[in-house]
């Protein structure tokens, strides 16, 4: 009998709600920082897409952290950091789990330059990667395009700060700050006031194969928080919803910088692996072919 009355009290409990997973995310390294509002609305759609699947979850911003030390949150899964949004590279592949669908379609990888407003005419008459190489570059010394350059005897001049380096271009410490065509244009507009003499150039484009994934722990449950972040990405990208996302935040950047019309200069990215998922071409932008969806 005192079994039975027990069992009774329990059944009159509230049930227990599902522990959230937890994607802790890092946020804007400034007031200015937008380069990632896209990729984590992405992340929490795919979310929302498979709550019936997987239950709550939660994201939440962590403390601002360098890419290297999100990297080492990630590899030692500490909690401090669940998901990261990164390139690709042979260590990255060793250390973290990816979700093999580049975010936002690999648009990073077409690279234009934020320059001095002077240099615009000497930009506007190269027509060739030798040309382009005489030109010193300015990237974030933890960039992984940094390797991608100097493997293609590009000159390099690295900062460790991304506002500094937008200083440092004014500054003329280097020629050209490439900046991916999903980015380049948010960043102008909100320094073009503060440094008069910045100016997106008109004419060129750099292209290598630049897929950037969300990462996450090499542990059971950091591939479990991948599972549900790739289910969900391959329900969107399925019926049209991924499209209508990147088409709704980029189709204006896009348009704006007349990808088409300029002159596409292409370098290989010589760490990319045989897994990279080149064969699906719905994960990939090409402004030859790109038709925003209705």
């Amino acid at each position: 009998m005192p079994i039975l009355a027990g069992v009774l009290a329990l059944a009159t409990l509230p049930a227990v709600a599902a522990v959230p997973m937890r994607y802790i995310y890092h946020p804007p390294e400034s007031q200015s920082d937008v380069r990632y509002l896209y990729q984590w609305k992405i992340l929490k759609a795919a979310l929302d897409r498979t709550e019936d699947h997987y239950g709550p979850y939660l994201m939440e911003p962590s403390l601002t952290m360098t890419e290297q030390r999100q990297r080492y949150e990630l590899r030692n899964a500490t909690g401090k950091l669940t998901v990261m949004y990164l390139d690709t590279s042979p260590e990255t592949e060793r250390e973290l789990w990816p979700t093999r669908i580049p975010v936002d379609k690999g648009l990073v990888g077409y690279r234009i330059f934020l320059i001095r407003k002077e240099d615009q005419p000497a930009f506007a008459r190269i027509d060739s990667l030798d040309g382009l190489r005489t030109c010193k570059f300015g990237l974030g010394v933890d960039w992984i395009d940094v390797r991608i350059l100097k493997a293609d005897r590009f000159p390099v001049v690295t900062g460790s700060s991304y506002e500094g380096l937008f200083a440092m271009l004014v500054n003329k410490r280097f020629d050209v700050l490439s900046r991916g065509a999903n980015e380049v244009g948010d960043e102008y507009d909100q320094r073009k006031d503060a440094l008069p003499g910045l100016w997106i150039e008109q004419t060129l484009c750099l292209h290598y194969p630049l897929p950037m994934y969300f990462w996450f722990s090499r542990t059971p449950e950091g591939r479990h928080l991948a599972a549900r972040a790739e289910e969900g990405m391959r329900l969107m990208i399925a019926d049209g919803t991924y499209d209508r996302i990147f088409d709704d935040y980029f189709r204006d950047r896009i348009a704006r910088l007349r990808l088409k019309s300029r002159r596409i200069l292409t370098i290989d990215n010589p760490f990319l692996g045989p897994e990279t998922p080149f064969q699906d071409k719905r994960l990939w932008f090409d402004p030859r072919t790109y038709r925003p969806t209705p």
